[in-house]
């Protein structure tokens, strides 16, 4: 693709410039001197033609190389995003000027989940949506035709957690059998986790519980009003709850099979991709410059998050982050796509790096 065309390979050797002239002496060497000035006058005509076609066959700076040329093919770009810590790196983006830099306007539109923003995506109602992989391998799986254009966020212990009410009687993952679980998306990486708690206790999640979708706004809400019994919440919501007292951590995930794995990135549809390789280079050069920055320095990542998810900066200086690597770790996101095979979540084995534009 144009947007991230393979650098150009170096010329192997300079013209041996020494060797051409001293051979050239010695074959003229008992001529006579004219025609050992016209050799001479031949040698240094041939080095400089060589060194002319070697400055001419030189790559350009990598950097140069690495950025099509010309400006990006759309300029204002809706992106979805999901309001919870995962999203971070949009935002100081654009509280920093990274995707202005590139010429763009990102126009952030929250969003209920990955699984409810395919249909916007595939609409044209957005142009890239955050996605929590599980999702987009489910989705390519039904005929969709969506490709992991970013990697974005990866979790840590506690940037999710099992919680209840703190009335709640339940006091482990083994007392959720027959209780209404609140999940973001029915489908994705929430089910997943929770599957994969459930599996340690000895449930299942098709006969041990009923999942309720809700947004991780209104997830609290919910508890409180009794509307479900327990709810999988991410971060800063987890962290807002605990510290206002209207919950208690049941269990801390992402855990066993699934700590340390991606949680999630940026897609695209293939037709989108096709038709806007300078605009999606410039997206992924601004976003991996915000990863950077939270990189090294979390309060980056701090500062904005009340602005887009409503907490208190009380509470965001104490949310568990987990972390935002610029490269995606294809032997993780493959060991995710093993995993939710196992749990039932897929019914064909899956190649990532199918679902990766090249390059990513």
């Amino acid at each position: 693709m144009t947007w991230l065309a393979e650098q150009l390979s170096r010329i192997a050797d300079d013209v041996p410039e020494r060797d051409l002239a001293a051979a050239a002496l010695e074959v003229h060497q008992r001529r006579r001197r004219t025609f050992m000035a016209l050799a001479a006058a031949t040698v240094v005509v041939v080095t400089v033609l060589a060194g002319t076609v070697g400055i001419r066959a030189l790559p350009a700076r990598p950097e140069a190389a690495a950025r099509p040329s010309g400006p990006p093919e759309q300029s204002v770009i809706r992106v979805g995003v999901v309001p919870s810590v995962e999203s971070a790196p949009v935002y100081v983006a654009l509280a920093n000027g990274d995707f202005a830099a590139e010429g763009l306007t990102v126009k952030p539109m929250l969003i209920t989940g990955p699984a409810a923003a395919v249909p916007l995506l595939e609409s044209g109602a957005l142009d890239l949506v955050q996605t929590d992989y599980l999702t987009l391998f489910q989705a390519n799986e039904a005929g969709k035709k969506l490709k992991i254009v970013s990697g974005m966020h990866q979790a840590a212990r506690g940037s999710a957690a099992i919680v209840v009410n703190t009335q709640s009687k339940i006091n482990a993952v083994r007392d959720l059998k027959g209780k209404r679980v609140a999940v973001p998306n029915l489908v994705g990486l929430g089910p997943l986790a929770l599957a994969s708690a459930l599996k340690r206790d000895g449930l299942t999640l098709r006969e041990d519980v009923l999942m309720v979708e809700k947004p991780y706004p209104e997830m609290l809400k919910a508890l409180h009003a009794g509307q479900v019994d327990a709810a999988l919440l991410a971060e800063p919501f987890v962290t807002m709850g605990r510290e206002t007292g209207h919950i208690r951590i049941v269990q801390e995930v992402p855990a066993g099979d699934l700590a340390g794995l991606h949680a999630a990135g940026m897609s695209a549809t293939e037709r989108w991709i096709r038709r806007n390789p300078r605009t999606l280079a410039a997206f992924h050069r601004a976003l991996a410059k915000a990863q950077r920055r939270i990189g090294h320095d979390p309060q980056q990542a701090r500062t904005v998050l009340p602005g887009y998810t409503k907490v208190s900066a009380t509470v965001a200086e104490r949310v568990t982050l987990g972390s935002y690597p610029t490269k995606l770790d294809l032997r993780k996101l493959q060991r995710l796509a093993d995993l939710s095979r196992s749990h039932k979540m897929l019914r064909r084995p899956v190649d990532v790096t199918d679902a990766l534009v090249k390059g990513r």
